[in-house]
């Protein structure tokens, strides 16, 4: 019996993307109580889980003067109200198998409680009591204090948090961008529990909040909920907006916080970035993806595929309720920080001149197209999307259009965004690592200063 010839198959290009499928963004319902307190409900009844989110806009931004206000808030919502105590609520949620956590990021304060349907009023009470209700008791202020103040010792060992820290304070100078959301040795220590009832009066209010439901629950149960409790929560004024940042100044010179033991330089590259409404941010968002925001971006394909220079060099815009960081990151051999600098350089004046390749913007494009089914694959992705809509007023159909809108995005727009929100002249330049050893180097690009990890200047070059 003769054996059939197979077709040779040439294994040196990848094959054709396929057609993407059809996804469609979940549909969901909404509702507004009288006193401006909105309900999302985000029905799928798969599996008996209900998971719960309440939302407040502006989170660190406000910490103003006091960098940790809000993050130390957040985490004590959950250490005590006026009818539980931080054991009793981590006994009652641990005895359903759920879950419960507090967290704030700059644009929010979060509360998110994850329970069994069958379990779903022990879930909603604890939230809405430790929301409503925390007490900020003394003795969890100084167990908190305590372990913040020990994680910011360690983290002053860590090249990319003394980089990081020190790249804010140079883009955004006093405004709270500027500072450690997690909070300063300085601040931690100063902070009072009046500071946290007060953060938590002026912004947990009706019109400046919002609860997500999603999972095993009907819209009809989750209003019932939420108009029994929060439907009475006393109508406020919405807080004070805060200053924006504003633009970021022409270079001047270079920082370094000194690291003597350091074999590598954490680099950090950019300036004051996009908010989060900006009606480009979708181009931005693709132009990045491709600069330095995957695997196959510019500026990792050089750094590391072409010089060796790093394990990987990626880029971001950190786009928040106001304007924040467009950054790009590596961690590089102390020999090559300065041929690094000039490749990041080379690649972000290349893209804000030349218009991209068909292919490797189709490449961009394909990518994004296809990871976005994978991001709504449960209840809680798709409340994360509608919660991003919501805290920073995005059309409705933003998720609904958002694969098609992708395609849209062409390589003239590539070029329009990248010309008009990358600006290599005023990129600041910061590092951590040993200035031994690379401050020589780098006099081509101004002063340099040069800073311990505790932020006092040791001199100028």
């Amino acid at each position: 019996m003769k054996r059939r010839k197979q077709a040779s198959v040439d294994r040196s290009t990848p094959p054709p993307p396929g057609v993407p499928g059809k996804v469609g963004f979940p549909r969901y319902s909404e509702k507004k109580l009288r006193n401006g307190f909105k309900i999302f409900v985000i029905e799928n009844h798969s599996l008996p889980i209900v998971t719960i989110g309440f939302v407040v806009r502006g989170g660190s931004m406000y910490d103003g003067d006091r960098p940790g206000l809000a993050s130390i808030t957040s985490e004590l919502l959950t250490k005590g109200t006026k009818t539980r105590s931080a054991t009793e609520i981590a006994e009652q949620i641990d005895f359903v198998g759920g879950s419960l956590a507090s967290s704030a990021s700059w644009d929010a304060c979060q509360v998110f409680v994850s329970v069994l349907k069958e379990y779903v009023t022990v879930g909603f009470d604890l939230l809405e009591d430790v929301v409503l209700n925390p007490t900020f008791p003394e003795e969890e202020i100084e167990r908190v204090r305590t372990q913040r103040l020990a994680s910011i010792q360690q983290l002053k060992a860590d090249s990319g948090y003394l980089a990081d820290t020190k790249f804010a304070e140079v883009l955004f100078k006093m405004h709270p961008y500027g500072k450690p959301p997690g909070g300063t040795e300085k601040s931690v220590k100063e902070l009072k529990r009046s500071d946290f009832r007060l953060f938590h009066d002026n912004l947990f209010t009706p019109l400046n909040s919002f609860i997500v439901f999603a999972g095993d629950i009907l819209p009809k149960e989750a209003e019932q909920f939420s108009a029994g409790v929060f439907g009475k929560w006393k109508r406020k004024s919405k807080p004070a907006a805060v200053k924006s940042p504003g633009a970021s100044e022409p270079r001047k010179g270079i920082v370094i916080i000194e690291k003597p033991d350091a074999v590598q330089s954490a680099l950090r590259i950019g300036h004051v970035g996009i908010a989060r409404r900006n009606p480009d941010y979708l181009k931005v968002f693709v132009m990045n993806t491709l600069l330095g925001g995957y695997f196959s971006s510019r500026i990792n394909m050089n750094l590391r595929e072409v010089h060796g220079y790093t394990y990987g060099g990626r880029s971001s815009f950190d786009a928040r309720t106001l304007p924040g960081v467009f950054e790009v990151s590596a961690d590089v051999r102390n020999e090559v920080t300065l041929e690094t600098i000039d490749e990041i350089f080379a690649e972000l004046n290349r893209i804000v001149r030349a218009l991209p390749t068909k292919s490797e913007l189709e490449m961009v494009k394909n990518y994004l197209v296809g990871l976005f089914p994978i991001q709504l694959e449960t209840p809680q992705q798709v409340a994360s999307r509608i919660i991003v809509i919501e805290l920073f007023h995005l059309p409705k159909n933003y998720y609904r259009d958002y694969r098609s809108n992708i395609r849209r995005v062409t390589a003239a727009g590539i070029r329009a965004a990248a010309a008009e929100y990358i600006h290599p002249e005023n990129c600041a330049i910061v590092l951590s690592g040993n200035s031994a050893e690379i401050k020589n180097k780098l006099k081509k690009f101004g002063q340099i200063q040069i800073f311990d990890r505790d932020g006092n200047k040791l001199n100028d070059k």
